[in-house]
């Protein structure tokens, strides 16, 4: 292999040198064709070292660089087909989660709609909970208003009742009654505190 390389390099240089010579289309005049004619074999001993050493580089350097090279392209292969493997899989991964979207958004509906009918009842049932403690606060206090203002009542009944029965003993012993019409009315007045 490597000497079909050298030699098609040779071949190649041969074939560029002697088809620029023909490639002149004026004529050369006779000392410049002398001069050729001298200058010739050095020519083509000259582009045959050159040949040959880039024959020689060719082959010496040329194996380890497309080693190299298919080593690098061998890496990037294997890496691409990770990343197409790894591409495949989140696409499968995306197409799976989308078939199964409908059914997800579905039940996060219904999840959604049992939360708010149970925080609906927490909250109806912590609403009527302070109606009912409010109820019994009105009621507690209403009734307390009542009691002291019955009490208030009684006691300006008894007020009054005082009065009045002072006013009438008064008027009665003014007016010089016997005392068994006063024994008679305290004794009404006990059995009305009974």
């Amino acid at each position: 292999m490597r000497r079909r390389i050298v030699w098609l390099t040779v071949y190649a240089a041969l074939l560029c040198v002697t088809g620029g010579a023909h490639a002149r289309a004026d004529e050369p005049t006779p000392e410049e064709q002398a001069a050729v004619d001298r200058l010739g074999p050095w020519k083509i001993i000259n582009f045959s070292l050159f040949a040959i050493g880039l024959g020689y580089a060719w082959v010496k350097l040329s194996p380890r660089f497309f080693n190299a090279r298919s080593a690098d392209i061998q890496k990037a292969i294997k890496d691409a087909t990770g990343l197409k493997i790894e591409a495949d899989f989140r696409y499968s991964e995306i197409d799976r989660k989308m078939a199964t979207l409908a059914d997800a958004v579905k039940k996060l509906r219904e999840e959604g709609s049992l939360e708010m009918q149970h925080e609906h009842e927490r909250m109806s049932q912590q609403t009527q909970d302070e109606i009912s403690h409010i109820s019994r606060n009105v009621a507690a206090q209403t009734e307390a208003f009542r009691k002291e203002g019955e009490d208030r009542v009684r006691r300006h009944t008894a007020q009054l009742a005082l009065g009045l029965a002072e006013r009438r003993l008064q008027d009665r012993f003014a007016s010089g009654e016997p005392p068994e019409l006063l024994y008679d009315f305290v004794r009404l007045v006990e059995r009305g505190r009974n």
